[in-house]
């Protein structure tokens, strides 16, 4: 595999994927113009050179110009996800780390083939998906990627659907690696701990469900959750094919 690129891969037209996995190639990336192109109004506070740069796999969609031959950089970033190699009782598995749509792009279902395009990549390294989150819209595009894989495996899992014990197994092993100083219910999914927010109460909810319904209605702070997406069962194809698909 080549020092810049390891992949590229045509999504719809003029939208390209391109995975990074060497340190250098990624230091490459221009923050100026990713801030720029994915930001509304106020950047990211994950988006800088500090978080980027400590990526082992970083998967970039751009927006490639008509008839100009595409090439990193040459087009708008549209999307961006970033993603670190971690092992957890001599289990490796993906922690999806970072995560980012341009308003232009969102509702295209993309971060479902970034997401898709990581996990391709990391076929025959693993087959588990992991990411903290307090942010309802990235914990559905998370459940939105699994429920679009015959084969996948969720947690927590949706109420009314049955839970898959290997895969809360690997949640609750996780959550030690990630989150030692917190508890996680393995049945929610959610993470309990303190996050010191000034004049808005944290507020505790039975079910990852109830945790995305209450967040949108009010304007309060939030458990984290953790969300696992076991692989196992799905075939590098179907990811490569989830990669591609528009819409």
């Amino acid at each position: 595999m080549g020092a810049q690129t390891m992949d590229l891969v045509l999504t719809e037209p003029r939208i390209r994927l391109t995975c990074l996995s060497n340190a250098d190639a990624i230091e490459t990336l221009d923050i100026d113009q990713l801030v720029d192109d994915l930001a509304d109004g106020t950047p990211p506070d994950f988006l800088t050179p500090e978080r980027l740069c400590v990526q082992d796999l970083v998967v970039v969609a751009t927006a490639e110009a008509a008839g100009r031959k595409a090439t990193l950089g040459s087009g708008r970033y549209v999307g961006l996800l970033g993603a670190r190699d971690a092992v957890v009782e001599g289990h490796p598995f993906v922690h999806l780390d970072m995560a980012c749509v341009a308003p232009r792009a969102r509702g295209q279902r993309l971060v479902s083939r970034l997401i898709a395009q990581a996990a391709a990549e990391r076929v025959g390294q693993t087959a588990v998906l992991a990411a903290r989150t307090a942010t309802p819209s990235w914990f559905r595009a998370l459940r939105h990627f699994a429920s679009a894989l015959s084969g996948a495996a969720f947690h927590p899992a949706p109420a009314g659907t049955v839970v898959k014990l290997r895969t809360a197994a690997l949640a609750r092993q996780i959550a030690g690696e990630l989150c030692p100083e917190h508890r996680h219910d393995v049945a929610t999914g959610v993470l309990h701990g303190n996050w010191a927010v000034p004049t808005r109460p944290v507020r505790r909810y039975a079910s990852a469900d109830a945790w995305c319904a209450a967040i949108e209605a009010e304007s309060v702070i939030s458990e984290r959750l953790l969300a696992v997406i076991d692989l196992h069962d799905v075939t590098a194809g179907a990811l490569r094919e989830l990669s591609q698909k528009v819409g």
